[in-house]
């Protein structure tokens, strides 16, 4: 991981525009898209987005917000997949999606790292490694698990601190790191963001965000 922590904008649309923009990403995945905010802002953008999420729900929101914007520029290419981010290269196979060359960038946000199993954050690290080009980038939101870093998941019986929701297994920095160095394809560096609850809030971040590029 380089350096220090960075911290991570009150705005994170604009702060992922500038994650995007800096790599000059076009096609962009994003995972676990749920209601399609992050998604729709990026066609917005004018960058070609595939969005996925296994919750037929969460799918029937974005389809509908395609729908509903689909006089616009750009939303008719907007390509909506159910898959999940465990089993992402098969089930997008399975949905008829083009991977072609991969995406310049693979995103994971809005807390889904954390609702998965301990093995099922190693198989979405890696599906989501091979969907990148090199000198692509991956972004992905962690919940801050536990201020001891043990190196464990903060829902570990071993463990006082209670997950968020009874889905969430947030991660420490250690655990997610040694998550990153055992399941990510190829070689990449890692920057780290940290985002408190209030600008003037010190002590202990409430999430990360990791920034991954691959090399």
């Amino acid at each position: 991981m380089q350096g220090q922590t960075d911290p991570a904008p009150s705005t994170r649309t604009g702060w992922l525009r500038t994650v995007l923009g800096q790599r000059s990403c076009k096609r962009v995945l994003d995972t676990a898209c749920g209601d399609g905010g992050d998604s729709l802002a990026l066609v917005q953008q004018g960058l070609e987005v595939v969005s996925c999420d296994s919750s037929d729900a969460s799918l029937r929101k974005v389809m509908t917000l395609r729908w509903k914007k689909r006089t616009q520029r750009g939303f008719d290419t907007w390509v909506i997949a159910k898959a999940s981010p465990s089993t992402l290269e098969h089930d997008l196979g399975q949905d008829g999606v083009v991977i072609g060359a991969g995406f310049d960038a693979v995103l994971c946000l809005n807390d889904a790292f954390a609702t998965l199993r301990e093995e099922d954050m190693r198989s979405a690290i890696s599906n989501m490694a091979v969907l990148l080009k090199k000198g692509g980038v991956m972004v992905i939101d962690q919940l801050e698990g536990d201020t001891q870093e043990t190196g464990q998941l903060a829902n570990d019986t071993n463990k006082t601190v209670k997950p968020r929701s009874s889905s969430s297994r947030p991660l420490t920095l250690k655990a997610f790191e040694k998550l990153l160095k055992t399941s990510f394809v190829g070689g990449y560096t890692h920057t780290l963001y940290a985002q408190h609850k209030s600008a003037e809030q010190e002590g202990q971040p409430f999430k990360f965000y990791h920034v991954i590029d691959k090399i």
